[in-house]
């Protein structure tokens, strides 16, 4: 059999593989590492970019465009035969054309098309549509998207070389966008380039790119370092030009090493990025805050999955305050205090070293990847500022994989929900920041919908008076004699208790006696455990709350009514004391019991709307002692009494608060 006998062999065993069901890129490889021509290679090519042809089969069209002159100086530039310049040229118009889009100088577009010259106009223009579609990463241009995510990713694995090139002022854009563009063809020999494109192609990976990007960095950092002197244009230049001494033997161990770093970069980076980088989705989604971030940012979901087969397994150090510490946190996860970096920097030190030696602990012990650091913070802006400079000391440290969890503690909390008392160690919903956070919106939410029930029921009650007033004008003529024409100035009388009365009197007065059947009794044997339990300091910190008060609740039962209480040298009406709070809103007062048995700790007694609140009153011989009756259902008067130090200051303060009528 002669040669080309055992090449038309080689090609019908090809074609039978690329025909199959059962074709896959691991198959396509091994036929690959026997070697291909020129034709085979095409043929694997448009199998693996899924291309079978071109529904464009007349190509006799005139090349007209408005950027033709850019597209012939590219083009001429990059190829010296006619044939190859004439189809580029061609293809690049009509692409634009097809595309609505202009052409812009150097924008890699020829680059990618000069290595499938020997495919016919449709397959070529297939392919060069694939490639930029599925490999080539959106937003390549100067101060891109992707070049910032690069910088993360160089951050990530040789935080050293990074702060160099950063102190030179060189970042990625300056050396890496022709990389990107063109994927690589640059001043490589075609052989080259044919080689990586290939083996690009069977890895099916777009993000193959940076790893690609990375490795050419990392091998090359000794000479990089030794750039002292040089300018930072001076020192991109030169590393835009490292893959032009690529050779076609170098290419395997280049594409193994670029497997390499991306088995040990964190999943985030292609899940959160793909589809704004190579989909369809607007590029400023996951973006925004790349190019001010600390360290490369990755999904909170990745620290719940176990060290995968790609050998990255996380050390979660959580750097949340340590009362929110002990609320909650990740199994596994290691606390570091960043307040001690401020006020203790000895015991901050001794802390760090401790993380540094557990994050190569598995490294010592069982011969793999050093653990990744993920650092996790509270979410909130002005917490979190301590944060940062504890990622910062890490990476001044010269620290490798640092990362932080996107959206901190509360993105883990809400990615948990109902499984977050099984997915976090030690979670107490009582002293859980989120948690509280969660129940004071509930409570917002809540207020919002009783007030705007009460709008509406006010509306109702506006339209039922404007008929009344049209009834009682027409009936007034003939029930005269039973309906006094004075309707305005009747008063409500004391016994009649269904709604508040403001208009002869304030509402605040002081008395000489009262009516102790009227105060609420105390709290039932199962009440506490009915109520919903609540952090008191972290209600008072709330937003909506405007002013806190300690007092002592005075409650009367049949075992209390029958002694008195004593307050310094005076005796109180008869009654038991409970160590509350009350908590005002711009609407809402708020009654809370403390729980003594649980330091901190209480449960919301009862709130009532100022607007409920019918009278204020003081005794003459305890003026300290404040009872206040409100409406409840429009029917029935409640009155609850209080012991408040400083009594006039708390009153004055509710009553500014009562809408008036």
């Amino acid at each position: 059999m002669n040669d080309d006998d055992i090449l038309q062999s080689e090609l019908q065993e090809l074609e039978e593989l690329l025909r199959s069901p059962e074709c896959t890129a691991s198959k396509i490889e091994q036929f690959y590492q026997n070697g291909v021509n020129t034709v085979e290679r095409m043929l694997i090519w448009k199998w693996l970019l899924g291309v079978s042809g071109s529904s464009i089969t007349d190509w006799d069209i005139p090349v007209e465009h408005k950027d033709l002159d850019i597209i012939t100086d590219d083009v001429l530039q990059i190829s010296d035969m006619p044939g190859e310049q004439e189809k580029m040229i061609k293809i690049l118009s009509y692409y634009c054309t097809a595309r609505n889009t202009r052409y812009k100088a150097e924008c890699g577009w020829a680059e990618v098309l000069l290595p499938l010259t020997s495919l016919s106009y449709g397959e070529m223009y297939a392919c060069f549509y694939a490639l930029l579609s599925k490999f080539v990463p959106r937003n390549c241009k100067a101060d891109g998207k992707p070049f910032h995510l690069f910088r993360l990713l160089l951050l990530y694995h040789d935080p050293e070389l990074c702060a160099f090139l950063d102190t030179k002022k060189c970042p990625p854009d300056m050396y890496a966008q022709r990389w990107f563009r063109s994927l690589y063809v640059g001043k490589c020999e075609v052989q080259v380039i044919r080689e990586v494109w290939t083996r690009y192609l069977l890895q099916g990976d777009p993000f193959l790119v940076f790893y690609l990007a990375l490795v050419i960095l990392v091998n090359a950092r000794d000479v990089i370092l030794e750039m002292e002197s040089c300018g930072g244009s001076e020192i991109a230049s030169k590393i835009t030009a490292f893959p032009d001494n690529l050779s076609v033997e170098d290419i395997e161990d280049f594409i193994s090493l670029a497997v390499y770093y991306g088995e040990r970069t964190p999943l985030s980076f292609r899940h959160d990025y793909h589809a704004q980088l190579f989909g369809n989705a607007p590029t400023e989604s996951n973006f925004a805050s790349l190019s001010q971030a600390l360290c490369l940012p990755i999904s909170v979901s990745e620290l719940l999955q176990k060290t995968t087969d790609q050998g990255v397994s996380y050390l979660v150090v959580d750097c949340r305050p340590r009362d929110q510490f002990s609320s909650g946190h990740l199994h596994g996860a290691v606390h570091l205090d960043p307040d001690t970096m401020l006020s203790d920097p000895a015991m901050f030190t001794t802390n760090v070293a401790t993380v540094l030696l557990e994050q190569r602990k598995t490294f010592l012990e069982d011969d793999v990847s050093l653990n990744h650091l993920c650092f996790m913070g509270c979410s909130r802006e002005e917490e979190d500022q301590l944060l940062n400079m504890v990622v910062a000391h890490f990476l001044h440290r010269k620290t490798q994989f640092v990362s932080s969890a996107r959206n901190g503690y509360k993105a883990l909390h809400d990615l948990l929900d109902d499984a977050v008392n099984t997915g976090l160690e030690g979670h107490d919903y009582t002293e859980c920041v989120v948690c509280c956070e969660e129940q004071s919106s509930r409570l917002a939410d809540t207020e919002l919908s009783v007030t705007q029930s009460n709008d509406n029921n006010s509306n109702i009650v506006s339209k039922m008076s404007s008929v009344m007033k049209v009834t009682t004008t027409s009936m007034r003529s003939k029930l005269g004699a039973l309906w006094s024409d004075d309707l305005t100035g009747r008063h409500v009388t004391t016994s009649v208790k269904s709604k508040p009365y403001r208009g002869v009197e304030n509402v605040f007065s002081i008395a000489d006696d009262e009516d102790e059947d009227d105060i609420v009794g105390g709290a039932s044997s199962s009440e506490e455990s009915d109520k919903e339990i609540i952090n008191i300091k972290l209600w008072e910190s709330r937003a909506d709350i405007l002013h806190c008060f300690s007092v002592e609740e005075i409650t009367t039962d049949e075992s209390s009514c029958k002694r008195s209480i004593r307050c310094s040298t005076r005796r109180l009406p008869p009654g038991k004391m409970f160590a509350s709070v009350l908590l005002l809103t711009e609407t809402h007062l708020y009654n809370i019991r403390r729980i003594p048995e649980r330091e901190g700790m209480g449960y919301i007694r009862y709130r009532f709307a100022f607007s409920a609140i019918a009278r204020i009153t003081a005794k003459k011989k305890h003026p300290d002692v404040i009872t206040f009756k409100f409406i409840k259902d429009n029917k029935e008067l409640l009155a609850y009494r209080f012991l408040i130090p400083q009594s006039k200051t708390v009153t004055a303060q509710i009553t500014n608060l009562i809408p008036p009528e």
